[in-house]
């Protein structure tokens, strides 16, 4: 299994919030630890987290998945931390 960090940013004049939340939540076990950013821990590969991130994106919206390793650091709550400790 492999965790990757997905961000996005959703553009006007549409706004699919909810459907690309979704998608992402169903990839696997997730922790949303920024507005717009996940940490998904799944089976899929890159390419296929990729495909179904971006079922709901518009042509200006962004989007960046990267695998995530040991180290990691930053400003989290305990929560947070708890979820990349039991699943980096």
């Amino acid at each position: 299994m492999s965790v990757y960090m997905i961000s996005y940013d959703l553009h006007s004049p549409t706004n699919n919030r909810e459907n690309v939340e979704n998608a992402i939540k169903g990839l696997g076990t997730w922790c949303k630890y920024v507005t717009t950013t996940f940490l998904v821990k799944t089976d899929l590969d890159v390419y296929a987290v990729e495909k179904t991130a971006v079922a709901y994106l518009d042509t200006n919206d962004s989007m960046v998945i990267c695998k995530i390793e040991k180290p990691i650091r930053g400003w989290l709550t305990e929560a947070q931390w708890k979820w990349i400790r039991e699943n980096l």
